[in-house]
């Protein structure tokens, strides 16, 4: 069975946020796209640090649990 060819405007609609990006890319200055380049690697190294220092935290308020239930027996 066939698939249904996609229109013309529908491409056209999924490429235009794609072209506005690349338009806007090439638009800045060097300078400015390693500044860019650079959130996303720094962005992930905050995300890393926000999942360790809440797995630290569910841990201590597990163990927390833990103690109060050996006090209550």
């Amino acid at each position: 069975m066939q698939e249904p060819v996609p229109s013309p405007d529908t491409l056209s609609d999924a490429a235009a946020p794609l072209g506005w990006w690349r338009r806007w890319w090439r638009r800045q200055t060097p300078g400015h796209q390693d500044r860019f380049a650079m959130l996303a690697p720094l962005a992930a190294v905050l995300l890393f640090l926000a999942a360790i220092i809440s797995a630290f935290w569910y841990l201590r308020i597990e163990e927390m649990d833990r103690e109060q239930e050996a006090v209550k027996r």
